[in-house]
């Protein structure tokens, strides 16, 4: 087995304008890739207009969010509107062409050793895995975090000191449009100090476009498919939430998912809750971090690696375990069948 790959830590106090601009600065020259990745091929012009859209939604219901956004931006030597582009992948580049990305799990049963322990694989065009960081955050007045995203993003997937854990997944409808960006439920999720108010945060917000949010914290687990027409609330069934990228709540019916796409994910799904009915009620992280790295049924794997299907463009470029109680994050980067596991503590971050 390789040795673990820390990524990039970066650490930002405060908040607002000023947080972003030492973020964007930190990381300049993966925050200018990024940008550079997602708007080759685009209208710039347009691209910036639709940005700027977003971002006065966003700033009416999440201020401080919205400035540290700018902030990014500008911290690049970028613009203000350029930052926005960075939260607003698949809202640019054609969600209607996007890939079924992501796997995200939790163990929630009482007897459990430790706690709840939840986990994701993020799927992803493979070009974002050089691309990610672990951005350490303490704002004032909120709890402090540790997330795993790409350079520029506030937030893909992560954990804050209050012990609330968010991963997310792509889902499909027709329906888009001009709201808080999809990435930036994450940080409004970890702005919380337990699920519910995670959730609630979620649903109080006008959104871009349809997305799965696994929200744990030290007692439990929920998950809400959001659309921007509603949102619906999953439960653990038997000590275990799954999630991969179909529908699983009456959110269905807003579905637009090809044929292809529901085989990946509906295969994913069954591949997962098979694998961690055999690990049992009490896995760990290594029996977590074995079950992330399954290849079976490729190009349908739990662990997807780009060759598999060079039509759709992406691979498992980050996989990550949540401790949650102990406040630890597990950490692989690239696909975890080919790597292993750093830790992140956030213990670290008080």
């Amino acid at each position: 087995m390789n040795a673990p790959v820390r990524l990039i830590e970066v650490e930002v106090p405060g908040d607002g304008r000023a947080a972003g601009q030492a973020y964007g600065e930190a990381v300049r020259d993966l925050v200018r890739r990024h940008h550079e990745m997602i708007v080759g091929g685009l209208d710039r012009a347009a691209a910036r207009e639709h940005a700027l859209a977003v971002r006065a939604v966003t700033a009416s219901h999440a201020p401080e969010l919205a400035a540290e956004v700018d902030g990014v931006g500008e911290g690049a030597g970028l613009t203000a509107a350029d930052g926005w582009i960075l939260q607003l992948r698949a809202e640019l580049t054609g969600w209607n062409t996007a890939a079924p990305e992501c796997s995200s799990l939790a163990l929630v049963d009482p007897s459990r050793p430790g706690g709840p322990i939840a986990a994701q694989n993020a799927d992803l065009p493979p070009w974002a895995a050089p691309l990610f960081v672990a951005l350490r955050r303490t704002p004032t007045g909120a709890p402090a975090l540790l997330t795993v995203t790409p350079a520029g993003q506030l937030g893909h997937h992560g954990m804050n000191e209050a012990g609330v854990a968010v991963f997310g997944n792509f889902l499909r409808t027709a329906r888009w449009g001009v709201g808080v960006p999809r990435y930036l439920l994450t940080r409004l999720a970890l702005g919380q100090t337990d699920r519910h108010r995670a959730a609630a945060a979620v649903a109080a917000v006008p959104r871009t476009g349809p997305r799965n949010l696994l929200i744990a914290d030290d007692d439990g687990a929920l998950d809400i498919e959001t659309t921007p027409s509603g949102v619906d609330r999953l439960d653990p069934a038997g000590g275990t939430l799954l999630h991969t990228n179909h529908f699983l709540s009456a959110r269905a019916a807003e579905e637009n998912a090809p044929p292809g796409w529901l085989r990946n994910s509906r295969a994913r799904l069954e591949r997962l809750r098979a694998l961690l009915a055999e690990a049992g009620p009490h896995a760990g992280p290594r029996e977590l971090a074995a079950i992330l790295a399954d290849r079976a049924g490729a190009p349908d794997a739990l662990c997807h690696h780009a060759a598999d299907a060079p039509d759709i463009d992406i691979a498992t470029v980050v996989s990550t375990i949540a401790e949650i109680r102990a406040r630890r994050m597990h950490v692989c980067a690239g696909p975890p069948d080919q790597g292993a596991y750093a830790v992140y503590d956030l213990k670290e971050n008080r």
